[in-house]
């Protein structure tokens, strides 16, 4: 979940690392040829998939947008929430939400997918507007000490990393409860699906990760392993240490690495090769009202700012910009699935007008700000682009 400051800390990793050890994961990883046939422990078949598979890898998930299709009601339409990276910048969605709630018209969401900061926001979303208190006491309360903790003696004598992700760990665990997790798999069983998007940095591959099939086993591996994914899915490369997510073939257990979601989009409602049209016409849900709701916890429009002409703004600028441009593109993508498929696509993002900038990676004030836009947004209409014409 990319933050102002990540060039900084970029910059000074990379300096340290030359003293930074490692450690042999050769006996650890699965080989090129062999990691797709490992599972993760505490998790069934059913229970992630590589978004980039070809349809006929997408079966499971196939068959569980089936059941989804199954439970909206005619005439309905599906739902579907889309909630993006952005760090600190999440407390717009969170804003969004809470706003939107207070209208009485939020829709009860058939799908809703996270990735980095909206991977934290995407459980709360997706068990609906009595957990906004938990998202807005998150975004506006949390600072930066209570994300990260910084860890040069690691950076410099351990295996690189400046920061360690320990706090937000605890903030996982502590707001993801046992209650909670079984509440999501509740929801699963209705038919709901949440899907939280990681990076396997091993494979180089954008990996979907199906919580409520998760959830189903209520072991207490499978909720180390929710905890995991929604923590890598947060984990900034380089920065934070990559997490590593036990796997098993039935015989050998081995371990994967994993990084922010963002590595490989910014934002995502399905694979590209679910038919998704197909689906919806086998469910007789062939109408105007199948919906895509996209929050993007970032500025989508160029925005004139003189830099101070040093290397770190430069870099922190570059980055922003490399940014934006990865989810114009993932934006794009999905408003031409949503012209394939027959859905309406709406976004909301924050405006190019707010120019407020943190002090910190993760200030309390600034985000205090930010969910006060957001709330205004999710109240009005105005708040949202309603039209892919709109927005091309």
């Amino acid at each position: 979940m990319p933050s102002l400051k990540i060039c900084i800390h970029i910059v000074l990793v990379l300096s340290l690392t030359a003293c930074a050890g490692s450690y042999d994961r050769t006996a650890l990883t699965p080989t090129a040829a062999t990691y797709e046939t490992f599972l993760p422990v505490g998790a069934n078949a059913d229970s992630r998939y590589f978004e980039d598979d070809s349809g006929a890898r997408l079966a499971d998930l196939e068959s569980d947008m089936r059941k989804t299709l199954a439970q909206v009601p005619k005439g309905r339409g599906l739902n579907v929430l889309a909630l993006s990276g952005g760090g600190q910048h999440g407390a717009y969605g969170a804003g969004v939400l809470n706003g939107w709630s207070e209208t009485g018209t939020r829709p009860s969401f058939d799908v809703v997918t996270g990735i980095s900061t909206g991977a934290l926001i995407a459980p709360f979303a997706f068990l609906g507007p009595d957990y906004d208190n938990r998202l807005k006491r998150f975004y506006t309360e949390t600072a930066t000490r209570d994300i990260v903790r910084l860890d040069l003696t690691g950076a410099v004598f351990g295996r690189g990393f400046l920061t360690k992700a320990t706090p937000l760990k605890q903030a996982i665990q502590q707001e993801l409860t046992d209650d909670l997790i079984l509440k999501i798999a509740e929801e699963h069983r209705k038919g709901r699906q949440l899907l939280i998007g990681t990076t396997n940095i091993d494979a180089e591959r954008p990996v979907l990760w199906n919580i409520g099939a998760i959830a189903q086993s209520d072991t207490p591996q499978a909720r180390d392993l929710i905890h995991n994914v929604v923590l890598a899915s947060a984990s900034i490369p380089v920065v934070f240490q990559p997490v590593t997510i036990d796997v098993t073939n039935g015989e050998v257990v081995r371990e994967e690495l994993h990084v922010d979601g963002g590595l490989t989009r910014e934002i995502f409602a399905y694979p590209y090769e679910l038919q998704m049209r197909q689906l919806l016409r086998s469910a007789g849900l062939s109408n105007r009202n199948n919906r895509i709701w996209l929050i993007h916890n970032k500025k989508l429009e160029p925005t004139f700012d003189p830099l101070p002409g040093n290397a770190t703004a430069v870099a922190n600028r570059a980055f922003e910009m490399l940014i934006r441009s990865q989810s114009l593109g993932n934006i794009e993508s999905i408003l031409a699935l949503a012209n394939r498929d027959g859905f309406g696509a709406n976004i909301t993002y924050i405006p190019k007008e707010f120019l407020t900038k943190p002090d910190e990676p993760f200030d309390p004030d600034y985000m205090t700000e930010l969910f006060a836009i957001g709330f205004w947004a999710g109240q009005h209409k105005d708040g949202w682009v309603y039209n892919v014409q709109d927005w091309q």
